[in-house]
């Protein structure tokens, strides 16, 4: 009878674990993942479990790959790590080729990547995808703020396109400052 319930509750845990996210939820969850290895382990092994995963899911799977390379002490371990980020990020951008959130995942990863490996080639095009969309996270003030911090950050954009993200990075603090004034 013991194995019966434990048969039991581990397959309502596995059904739980084998949820769809939405986007906010993925996004929710991975700044977590950023903080804390614990929330990282546990992001990864849900996205991990998901069998048919969306462009958006395969995507945070992959830059959730990426973020393991900071745990890891061996060049050759880091550099699996970054191999299956990038191919899951590659592979979420070619189902959904117009997502500029997917393209911008896969910017970070290309940005911090050492241009001898020669596998930070789609820059130039991830970049006019995001500037093409550029309200990609206007429904996420904090998160638009640090996607705009990060794009002037790298300096991989143009000056035009630096002139275009301090407006809208000036526009979202006088917002933000608006809206602590009331």
């Amino acid at each position: 009878m013991k194995w019966l319930v434990l048969l039991f509750s581990f397959i309502i845990q596995t059904e739980s674990f084998c949820q769809q996210f939405n986007r906010q939820q993925l996004r929710d969850l991975f700044l977590q993942a950023l903080e804390h290895k614990t929330a990282l382990d546990s992001l990864t092994l849900q996205l991990e479990s998901i069998d048919k995963k969306t462009p958006v899911e395969e995507c945070y799977f992959g830059i959730c790959n990426a973020i393991y390379c900071q745990y890891d002490d061996g060049n050759w371990a880091k550099m699996k790590h970054v191999i299956k980020s990038r191919n899951h990020l590659n592979s979420a951008v070619e189902r959904d080729s117009k997502d500029p959130e997917l393209r911008f995942m896969r910017l970070m990863l290309e940005h911090f990547l050492p241009s001898f490996l020669g596998m930070n080639k789609h820059i130039p095009d991830d970049l006019r995808v995001i500037f093409a969309n550029p309200g990609f996270v206007d429904n996420d003030p904090p998160l638009k703020k640090k996607v705009l911090e990060f794009l002037m950050w790298c300096k991989r954009c143009t000056p035009a396109q630096e002139k275009l993200l301090q407006i809208q990075l000036d526009e979202l603090n006088k917002t933000a400052k608006t809206s602590l004034a009331k």
